[in-house]
């Protein structure tokens, strides 16, 4: 029966619904979760004096976001702004992901294009992991795949050089905690940046 629809048998079951079935009163079909879990008893009646569970979706035990998972999310978006900065010639959100010399790298990039009436399309495909966690310093290896970065007049659109073929490499990338926020300061392709 694969393929086959399930409406034939589902129909039937809905329609044939006993009459007697009725909305309890004050029920308005509106889901509305409070937020927090009570322990049951079997039977579905709330154990005395039970405390109210975690927050929902909150699995127990739970705490905050790992350190080791903001630096990872800080990277990926370290990634995104600077594709958007190299597309757009727009240094504005470099200061987000980016401090010290890697901010300076970047805007000094930006800074050339401009004075060359060049941007650049790339996509960098990270596959990062967390190599040292001391706060306020992270230690990033990426085994990345980037597609680019490919050169273009920025007025007329037209390629500059041979298109760019996908690639596969290393990277190695420090982070800092700065202001409460993760950003990448030094960012390094080793000798060998085969992953």
């Amino acid at each position: 029966m694969r393929g086959a629809s399930l409406l034939p048998f589902v129909l039937p079951a809905f329609v044939l619904m006993p009459s007697g079935c009725a909305v309890p009163a004050g029920a308005d079909g509106t889901l509305r979760p409070s937020g927090t879990y009570t322990p049951m008893r079997p039977g579905g009646h709330a154990r005395p004096g039970a405390a109210p569970g975690p927050r929902a979706g909150t699995p127990a035990g739970a705490t905050a976001v790992p350190a080791a998972g903001t630096v990872l999310s800080a990277y990926r978006r370290y990634h995104q702004v600077v594709a958007y900065t190299l597309r757009t010639n727009d240094p504005a959100r470099v200061s987000e992901v980016a401090a010290g010399a890697e901010a300076r790298r970047l805007n000094g990039i930006v800074r050339a294009h401009r004075r060359a009436g060049l941007i650049q399309r790339a996509h960098a495909d990270p596959h990062p992991r967390v190599t040292a966690l001391r706060p306020p310093a992270a230690q990033v290896a990426d085994c990345v795949t980037t597609s680019g970065p490919e050169t273009f007049r920025a007025r007329t659109g037209a390629r500059v050089g041979r298109p760019a073929r996908p690639r596969r490499h290393l990277l190695r990338a420090t982070l800092r905690l700065t202001g409460g926020t993760w950003k990448v300061v030094k960012l390094t392709e080793p000798r060998a940046p085969r992953c």
